[in-house]
C-alpha cells in the first residue's frame, strides 16, 4: 500500500543524487543546501512515496498554509510510467488539511515541435489529475512556466497569485528576486536569460541569507 514519508537529511542527500539531478534541469533544482535549510525551518516538505520500505517516488511542497506550493514532483526512473505521479497527487490532498490550496508550475510551451510535445504531455497529465490552469503565468531563472491550481475555493486568481508571489519575495533576497522571478510573467514579457541555480556567482554571497 502506497504512502507519504517526510525524509529525514540523510534520506534527503540520497535522493536529491539519485533522483533529482537527473529528473531535473540545473536551471529548475534548487541547490541542497537551500532545500535542507527551508526543511529544516518547518516551511518545506520533502516527501517521498514508499511502497513498504521501498521508495519509489517524491513530492516536495512549499508551505504557506492553506496554501501549499508543489515545487518538486519525480519518480525513479525504474518505476516511472505507472501512475505513481499521479497517486502521490491523489495522496497529497489526504497528507494535508482538506481546505488547502495547492499551487503548481508546469513549463509552458516553447514553440519546438518536440519539446512541445512533451510539455503538453505532461500539462494534460494534471489537468488529468485535477488541475486548473490560471489566468497567468510565471518565470523562474528564466524558465516560463504556466500556473495551475488544485481545490481553489474561494480565493480568486488575483489572491492566489498574491500568494503564489509570496513564496518567493520571502525566502529569496531582494537582488535574487529582481534578477530571477517574473510572476506573475506580464503579457508579452519575455522571461529573463536561463540561469542555473547552481551557476550563480552574483548570489554566493547570499547563501546565509537563503
Amino acid at each position: 500500500m502506497y504512502r507519504l514519508k517526510k525524509l529525514n537529511s540523510l534520506e534527503l542527500g540520497e535522493a536529491y543524487e539519485r533522483v533529482f539531478r537527473e529528473a531535473f534541469p540545473p536551471e529548475e533544482l534548487k541547490p541542497l543546501f537551500v532545500m535542507e535549510k527551508m526543511s529544516r525551518e518547518g516551511q518545506y516538505d520533502i516527501l517521498g512515496l514508499y511502497d513498504e520500505d521501498k521508495s519509489l517516488g517524491y513530492i516536495c511542497c512549499w508551505l504557506d498554509m492553506p496554501f501549499v506550493l508543489i515545487d518538486y514532483l519525480c519518480v525513479d526512473r525504474s518505476y516511472r510510467n505507472g501512475g505513481l505521479g499521479a497517486e502521490m497527487l491523489r495522496l497529497i490532498r489526504d497528507f494535508y488539511p482538506k481546505n488547502t490550496v495547492f499551487i503548481g508550475e508546469a513549463e509552458a510551451p516553447v514553440g519546438d515541435e518536440k519539446a512541445d510535445a512533451l510539455i503538453r504531455r505532461r500539462l494534460g497529465f494534471y489537468e488529468r489529475c485535477g488541475a486548473e490552469t490560471l489566468g497567468y503565468d510565471c518565470a523562474l531563472f528564466g524558465v516560463h512556466y504556466k500556473c495551475i491550481v488544485w481545490n481553489k475555493g474561494s480565493f480568486d486568481e488575483e489572491e492566489i497569485c498574491r500568494r503564489h508571489d509570496g513564496f518567493y519575495r520571502r525566502n529569496f533576497t531582494p537582488k535574487m528576486y529582481a534578477s530571477a522571478i517574473q510572476l506573475p510573467l506580464k503579457e508579452g514579457e519575455m522571461p529573463f536569460d536561463r540561469r542555473d541555480w547552481d551557476e550563480r556567482p552574483d548570489f554566493e554571497d547570499e547563501e546565509d541569507e537563503l
